[in-house]
């Protein structure tokens, strides 16, 4: 796991190798950052810093892939059917499109939902979404 602040640092220069020897990097703090700038932020944030330089370590690294951690309860996450977004429910009840701002909003072509059986209630729960290529 690194920290945001450390990603964000590679903005100019990419490392040559990933900070970890691992198949996948676990980024810590996005959560915070877009539950603490205002909406239009956090949006314009996804879009120009953070979709940016996932497309620039997705051609440096084209084995490795990039995992957001988030704290939040699953319901602070929501699918809109009707044009496949996904959309991130902050605790001011402002909502934050992830899908546009992370992976251009094409979630559609891009975007695979990962879930889980919950035996208690016998319901799929989803617990992430996997975005193979920004395009």
């Amino acid at each position: 796991m690194i920290s945001l602040r450390e990603v964000l640092s590679w903005k100019n220069a990419i490392p040559s190798e990933p900070p970890i020897p691992k198949k996948t990097i676990l980024i810590s703090g996005l959560e915070t950052v877009i539950e603490t700038m205002s909406q239009i932020e956090a949006d314009e944030f996804l879009s120009r810093r953070i979709r940016p330089l996932l497309i620039q370590i997705q051609n440096s690294w084209t084995d490795c892939g990039i995992v957001f951690g988030f704290s939040s309860h699953k319901k602070a996450f929501s699918e809109v059917s009707l044009d496949e977004e996904v959309h991130f429910h902050r605790r001011d009840k402002k909502t934050i499109r992830l899908s546009e701002g992370l992976w251009d909003g094409s979630a559609t072509m891009n975007m695979k939902r990962i879930t889980r059986d919950d035996a208690e209630n016998g319901k799929e729960i989803t617990v992430g979404y996997y975005v193979a290529r920004i395009s």
